[in-house]
C-alpha cells in the first residue's frame, strides 16, 4: 500500500511539473490565465499588434492594478513600452485590441491628453511614475505581447 501511496505522488508530482511547463512557452511568463513576452525591439503599435498575433496573441490588456505591477516587472526602468490599447475609433473611447473591456486605468496626470490631436494609442511606463500615456502610434517602442497558455 505504501508503494502504492509513494508511485501515486510521484505520478501527482510529475504530472503538476509537466503542466506547469505547458502553460507557458519558453520566454513566457505567467499570469493569471494568460501568457506575457516583452519584446525590446522599437517598433510603432500597428506592427506591434500585427507581431503578437503573429504569436497567437495581442498587445496585453489590464484590466486590475496587480497586473499594471507585473507587467511593469518584465520590463527594465525607465523602459515605455506599448500595450493593447487605442481611442483610434472615437477619442477617448479607450479599447483593448484582444476585445477585453477597457476597466482599469492608470494614467498619468494630466493624461490622456491627445496632444497635437494625435495620440491614440497606449503607452506603459512613462515617467518616472511608470503611469500610462497616450502616445501617437507611429512612435517606436518596445511592446508586450499576451496570449493564452498552449
Amino acid at each position: 500500500m505504501a508503494v502504492m501511496r509513494g508511485l501515486v505522488l510521484l505520478f501527482f508530482v510529475f504530472s503538476v511539473d509537466n503542466a506547469a511547463a505547458e502553460v507557458c512557452s519558453i520566454g513566457w511568463t505567467p499570469f493569471v490565465v494568460e501568457c506575457f513576452k516583452f519584446f525590446p525591439q522599437a517598433v510603432d503599435w500597428v506592427v506591434a499588434e500585427k507581431n503578437c498575433q503573429s504569436l497567437d496573441g495581442n498587445l496585453a490588456s489590464v484590466r486590475r492594478p496587480q497586473q499594471n505591477d507585473f507587467l511593469l516587472s518584465l520590463i527594465p526602468v525607465n523602459t515605455r513600452v506599448w500595450i493593447g490599447g487605442h481611442d483610434g475609433e472615437m477619442e477617448n473611447q479607450w479599447l483593448y485590441s484582444d476585445g477585453t473591456r477597457f476597466i482599469y486605468t492608470n494614467w498619468c496626470n494630466s493624461q490622456p491628453d491627445n496632444f497635437r490631436a494625435s495620440e491614440h494609442c497606449l503607452e506603459l511606463s512613462y515617467t518616472d511614475n511608470r503611469c500610462w500615456n497616450d502616445e501617437s502610434c507611429s512612435t517606436t517602442l518596445g511592446y508586450i505581447c499576451a496570449r493564452r497558455p498552449r
